[in-house]
């Protein structure tokens, strides 16, 4: 059996918190910048918004083994970033019925389901994750002794998958 490098799971642990709370953070501040109000974003109960979580991991498989220029980061995270948001809103839709989101009323809408704005906020955001947060976990794991970057690793993890199946479910029961 092979021997889990708990800095490594810290790491990825981390880093879909930070990018799933950080897309949790946008999201409510565009529903408060536009309609003047607050409303928890995403289907999780926590303040984590998946989808930012997923894109991120998404672009760090496909950009890991080079360092790229924050100009190229930037417009490959704005053509995946669309793709990923164009497919999963179709996705999540057929899966439980629902409209999670729309770009109906944004500048340079893409079949109401992405716009050409929040792609480039996506890539503004990777260019983030990629010079910031993906160090950050980096250094923090080295810092963090072997057995709490685990447990904290687990933690999170068993926290967000009880969500996750919590949230999952209720929106199954409710469709």
């Amino acid at each position: 059996m092979k021997k889990i490098n708990s800095r490594s799971f810290f790491r990825y642990v981390f880093e879909f918190l930070a990018a799933g709370f950080i897309g949790w953070l946008y999201e409510v501040g565009i529903t408060l910048v536009l309609n003047h109000y607050f409303e928890n974003r995403g289907i999780l109960h926590l303040p984590i918004v998946p989808i930012y979580s997923v894109g991120a991991f998404i672009l760090l498989a496909m950009l890991r083994e080079k360092k790229r220029s924050p100009v190229f980061i930037f417009l490959f995270a704005l053509v995946v970033t669309t793709l990923f948001e164009l497919g999963s809103a179709y996705l999540l839709e057929f899966i439980f019925h629902k409209q999670f989101w729309t770009y109906h009323s944004w500048y340079f809408s893409i079949l109401d389901r992405s716009s050409l704005i929040s792609s480039a906020i996506f890539g503004a955001l990777a260019v983030a994750y990629f010079y910031i947060l993906h160090p950050l976990s980096g250094k923090l794991s080295k810092k963090l002794p072997n057995t709490v970057c685990l447990w904290a690793g687990i933690t999170i993890s068993a926290v967000i998958i009880t969500d996750f199946i919590i949230s999952v479910c209720q929106l199954l029961k409710d469709r």
